[in-house]
């Protein structure tokens, strides 16, 4: 993939995650105080977040060794 293309793909995934993150703690918070207790919003919202973190992680790791491989190319 392109890599003008890969960075507004970034974006929208940060922008989506951040949705995501917002509208879970919201509905938690809220569900706290009415019920007094969190429901499976807080699961699912750390579920999430590890989720996404794993992600960034993988593809940073993907695009390091792209890097290299091209660096090691341009050496030849």
């Amino acid at each position: 993939m392109l890599s003008s293309n890969k960075k507004p793909q970034d974006k929208s995934t940060t922008f989506g995650f951040l949705f995501y993150f917002i509208a879970l703690l919201g509905w938690s918070i809220y569900d706290f105080f009415v019920t007094g207790t969190t429901g499976w919003q807080v699961p699912i919202l750390f579920l999430g977040f590890a989720i996404y973190l794993w992600s960034k992680v993988f593809y940073q790791q993907r695009k390091i060794r792209e890097t290299v491989k091209e660096s090691e190319l341009k050496l030849k």
